[in-house]
């Protein structure tokens, strides 16, 4: 008895430490949350989505990914997830309680954590197509600083109108990770996805060359953990 008080207790504290706030279910609204590893506590998962379909949604973000980009850019997924510290971010659209329907897969990015050097690391986001433009990237990485502790990150989301504003289900802090700082790759000809890192905090750091490709440079960017 005592040492399921101690685990309800303990439950308890961890959601008032990393609080998530209550969704809509009803409302036809995105939702961010962490897919991979599947999350340990109850109140971090989505209410409507099984353990069975957490594990459902790396092969949905495959997919995704052979519509979106080229063989030669192709992340496998099953295998860096395998990884420690490695965690898959999605963005779903949320719709009305239906055991038929699931919910459509909008975006997904990936988030690698090193302790040696404190530094995250974002190896890849990727949009459907049919949604681009509508702030699910941005929001996918916003959440993913969230998560990392940086409470900030998705309340300077003032630019976007309230009926397209997302919901996240990532506690602010949730990876309880010391991380001081976080950094992607882009490709220098992406303006779009420069422009959505530079409103999310980052800045660039220097330029690769030929790193996607003879001719294909790429730019370094970061952002410091609670400095936007």
């Amino acid at each position: 008895f005592m040492s399921l008080l101690k685990s309800r207790v303990g439950q308890q504290a961890e959601q008032q430490r990393y609080p998530v706030p209550a969704l809509d279910m009803q409302a036809d609204q995105p939702v961010s949350l962490i897919a991979s590893p599947v999350p340990r506590l109850k109140h971090e998962r989505h209410p409507l989505l099984s353990t069975t379909d957490y594990r459902g949604l790396i092969a949905r973000c495959k997919q995704l990914e052979k519509r979106v980009f080229p063989k030669t850019e192709a992340m496998n997924l099953s295998e860096e997830l395998r990884k420690p510290n490695q965690y898959l971010f999605v963005v779903l659209q949320q719709k009305p309680l239906s055991s038929e329907l699931r919910m459509p897969l909008i975006s997904y990015g990936v988030l690698a954590l090193c302790k040696v050097d404190c530094i995250a690391r974002i190896t890849k986001v990727c949009t459907d197509p049919l949604h681009r433009g509508l702030g699910a990237g941005e929001h996918l990485v916003r959440s993913m600083l969230a998560a990392l502790g940086d409470s900030l990150a998705l309340d300077s989301a003032q630019h976007i109108p309230a009926s397209r504003r997302f919901a996240c289900i990532c506690g602010a802090g949730c990876l309880r990770m010391n991380v001081r700082a976080v950094q992607l790759h882009v490709d220098t000809q992406r303006d779009v996805a420069v422009r959505m890192y530079t409103r999310c905090g980052f800045k660039i750091k220097t330029t690769i060359p030929n790193y996607y490709a003879e001719g294909r440079d790429a730019l370094l960017m970061n952002v410091n953990i609670g400095a936007q």
